[in-house]
Formats: C-alpha cells, sequence, structure tokens
C-alpha cells in the first residue's frame, strides 16, 4: 500500500475478504469485478492501495501464510508434547471430513497448484511457507525426541519434510472425496512414522 492517503475502509478486513474470495474461487476466476464488490472499495482506491489483482493476491498469500504458520508456532508451544502437537494438527484435518469445511491451508496447496509455475514470485512465497512449515514440525519432532514421544533413531529434518508431504496429500484426497476409512488408515501410517 502506498503512504499518504488515509484509507476509507479497514485494511485488516479487506485484506481477509479478498484472501476469502481468492480461496474459494482460486485466482483465476477472481475478477477485479468481484474483488470490488465484495472488498466494497471503488477502482481508484483499490489500485491506490494494491496497485494490481495480482499484487493484491501476493499480499493475501503473505499475510494468510504468515497468520498460519504463526498459529501453529503458538500451538507447538501450547502443546503437551511434540508428538501431540502433530496429531492433533494431522486429526484436524480429518475433523474436516465430515465438515466438509473447506481447509484454509488449502490455500497454500492450491496456489501452489494453480499459480506457482506462472508466477515465480508466488513460486519463492510457496516455498518459503513450505520451509517455515517443516521448520514448525521439525522443532515438535526434535521436542518429542527430547520428551521420549518420538523415536530418536529419525532424522528431524527428514521426518519434518515426510509428515508435511503426507498432510499436503490428505489435504487433496479430502478434496477428492475420499474414503473416510483410508483417510484415518493414511493418518495412522503417518503417525506410526514417529515410532
Amino acid at each position: 500500500m502506498k503512504p499518504g492517503r488515509p484509507l476509507e475502509y479497514d485494511l485488516e478486513n479487506v485484506l481477509d475478504i479478498a484472501t476469502d474470495l481468492f480461496m474459494r474461487k482460486g485466482y483465476q476466476d477472481t475478477s477485479l469485478r468481484d474483488l470490488l464488490i465484495a472488498m466494497n472499495i471503488s477502482k481508484s482506491s483499490f489500485y491506490y492501495a494494491f496497485g494490481s489483482k495480482y499484487e493484491l493476491f501476493e499480499q493475501c498469500i503473505y499475510r494468510f501464510n504468515y497468520q498460519q504458520v504463526t498459529t501453529a508456532i503458538k500451538e507447538l508451544q501450547q502443546a503437551s508434547n511434540g508428538r501431540n502437537f502433530i496429531e492433533n494438527f494431522m486429526y484436524r484435518i480429518e475433523a474436516t471430513i465430515s465438515s466438509r469445511k473447506m481447509l484454509h491451508t488449502d490455500f497454500l496447496i492450491n496456489t501452489a497448484l494453480e499459480s506457482s509455475e506462472h508466477h515465480p514470485k508466488i513460486s519463492i512465497l510457496i516455498s518459503k511457507t513450505t520451509c517455515r512449515y517443516v521448520e514448525v514440525f521439525k522443532k515438535a519432532i526434535e521436542r518429542g525426541q527430547s520428551e521420549n514421544v518420538i523415536s530418536k533413531n529419525k532424522n528431524p529434518d527428514d521426518l519434518a519434510f515426510y509428515i508435511l508431504n503426507c498432510i499436503s496429500g490428505l489435504r487433496v484426497m479430502i478434496k477428492a472425496n475420499i474414503d473416510q476409512r483410508n483417510i484415518k488408515n493414511i493418518i495412522g501410517m503417518t503417525l506410526a512414522a514417529l515410532d
């Protein structure tokens, strides 16, 4: 956003609305008109504040991913142990099957699939976010190893990438309406990798 001109709207609220729209429709299918109507701002205010649809999209991704990773860090700090954090994270994914609510973190996967190939800056942003998630899981694994609830024979870096890969795959399968029994089995096998 450019300095100087006072905002006639709540920036955080507008970014939440835009992020929700991009999550539901994707970048390509979200038109400038859709954004202007949903955000309830004029075209001139939009261009002044964000520059372009792409720049707004980039800002939404950065902000959303920062919020998600920050939340994961807080959850790890509050978890009873490192393994418990990972289990809770995975079972929350399973819980969305029955509710059929969209997983907010699907935004990362959807963006990677839709946009990162054509938008190098988005690809870099997704890669950085993935690395931040890996670091959170690595800390959980190291903590779990020190607490003797995760095997010390496993490399924390490799295991963190494996778990994140399994989580990403689960999200895709959930979107494809894979049977819940299969999802439970995959979660069980993924968690068994901690033993």
